[in-house]
């Protein structure tokens, strides 16, 4: 009987001691990891790292990366291959490497998430957790916009633009009118939540309720968020780079365009940022998440990405059309901030002045001057890489918008003269200009360009046949899912 109990003993302490060195192993191989610097190519989830995982679930240990709890489940998603990189952006511009296990970004206080590309061969092939990245070996910035729901405060159902009447022969109080009509501008009540907690929704009949934005749907995809580029695109058609203090990519029709979004990164799913996707960036950014008013614009006349006009006060809808401020400033500079989605140096740039940016969306079957077949136009709108209109849009028929494409949202609608003597449409956001596609101005450009003064703005867009224009890009955005 004693024999019995001895070996009992010998069991119960074997198991005690095996219990012991494979937790000790466990944390000794976290430890190495975290300590050794993690290869760029596979940056994400390396086989080892898998391997952890799967031992910490076992163990009852498993490390949870952070997640910010009011997006309620609409966190940035990575790619398996490990091509974006999550960063931290300290306000001077530097770019580090952002530990996933700790706060690095935080909604409500408008920091938003930010990852990066690097060039193909950067170098250093081994950056790791907290190591600082290199300028020169950064291919391209994104901004994650998560998934949400906004009350819907317009149907946006305008037919036409309202003639003020008491403008036109008083062109000296364009200044008072701009002021008068910034009141209608407020701040956008936007609610979190991933697809499966916001599921994509029928356009409401009503005000006053939420409504998934659909931006967030792409195809048969309901996504859980959006990589943006955070400033214009530069280089060239077949050298995509998204960064800042670069010129913007320009004079090409809206398809060379798009090709280049589209082929820029199948793996990712990238493409031409398509018109309602604007309206989720724009949305944000006129949230408590996001600056919440109007954008600085970038006045840089070399169409240089990034930068901002020199005063905080001199935003697009405060200088006369035509007239470029004297100074402008960089996108890490304090003047350079409000040219941000985000007030600060985490959000998106360049959605106000720089060039025109063209995006994906027109009139249903009209190719207009753009260079795409009516064939490749009909397979990019059925799957979902265009945003569809009405062949019955006109230019201020503003009731054929698409709800969250931050058009016909944005009214009512208004045409007055403005210093220089010419009149334009206005929406009553920020005095930005307004005007919708039209049979002979089939494709939307978004933003404003850096001298249009106070036409320029987020919520800014206007009309073109998708010819080469010297003043027109367009941004990139990657669409992954979990």
């Amino acid at each position: 009987m004693k024999r019995v109990i001895k070996n009992n003993y010998k069991f119960i302490l074997g198991l005690i001691l095996g219990l012991v060195i494979s937790v000790t192993t466990v944390y000794a191989i976290d430890a190495y990891i975290e300590s050794n610097k993690v290869t760029y190519n596979n940056h994400n989830k390396s086989n080892v790292e898998e391997a952890i995982d799967e031992l910490y679930e076992k163990s009852g240990m498993h490390q949870e990366k952070w997640v910010d709890p009011i997006l309620n489940g609409a966190d940035p998603v990575f790619d398996k291959e490990g091509k974006l990189i999550p960063v931290e952006i300290k306000s001077n511009g530097e770019v580090y490497y952002a530990n996933l296990n700790s706060e690095w970004y935080n909604y409500s206080e408008k920091r938003w998430a930010n990852a990066v590309i690097l060039i193909e061969n950067p170098s250093n092939t081994n950056y790791g957790v907290g190591d600082k990245i290199e300028e020169d070996d950064i291919e391209s910035y994104f901004v994650w916009i998560p998934r949400y729901q906004y009350k819907v405060w317009d149907l946006g159902k305008y037919t036409s633009s309202n003639v003020m009447t008491d403008m036109k022969n008083s062109k000296s109080d364009v200044e008072t009118s701009y002021l008068n009509m910034n009141g209608h501008a407020r701040l956008i009540d936007i609610k979190f939540g991933d697809a499966s907690t916001i599921p994509k929704m029928a356009e409401p009949s009503t005000t006053g309720v939420y409504y998934t934005h659909p931006g967030f749907t792409l195809g048969t995809k309901n996504l859980n968020g959006l990589w943006v580029g955070k400033f214009e695109t530069g280089g060239s058609v077949s050298d995509i780079i998204i960064k800042p203090n670069v010129t913007s990519l320009r004079n090409e029709t809206v398809k060379t365009f798009f090709d280049a979004g589209y082929n820029y990164n199948r793996t990712l799913d990238s493409h031409m940022m398509k018109n309602t996707e604007w309206g989720a960036v724009a949305y944000l950014s006129h949230s408590i998440y996001g600056i919440g008013s109007e954008i600085s614009i970038n006045n840089n006349s070399n169409y240089i990405t990034g930068y901002s006009s020199y005063n905080a006060d001199q935003h697009a809808g405060n200088g006369e059309y035509g007239t470029e401020p004297p100074i402008t400033m960089p996108w890490n500079s304090g003047a350079g901030y409000f040219a941000s989605t985000t007030g600060n140096i985490t959000g998106v740039y360049d959605m106000s002045g720089g060039t025109y940016e063209r995006v994906a969306g027109t009139i249903d079957g009209l190719v207009d001057s753009s260079g795409f077949s009516t064939t490749e136009l009909k397979n990019y709108m059925n799957n979902g890489y265009m945003d569809k209109y009405s062949t019955s849009s006109d230019k201020n028929a503003y009731n054929y918008r698409i709800l969250g494409d931050a058009t016909g949202e944005m009214g009512p609608f208004y045409n007055y003269y403005e210093k220089n003597g010419s009149a334009y449409d206005h929406n009553s956001w920020y005095s930005d200009y307004s005007r919708f596609i039209y049979k002979d101005s089939a494709w939307f450009e978004r933003g404003g360009r850096y001298l249009a003064g106070p036409l320029s703005g987020q919520f800014s867009f206007r009309t073109t046949s998708g010819v080469a224009n010297d003043g027109a890009s367009f941004r990139i955005v990657v669409a992954l899912t979990n």
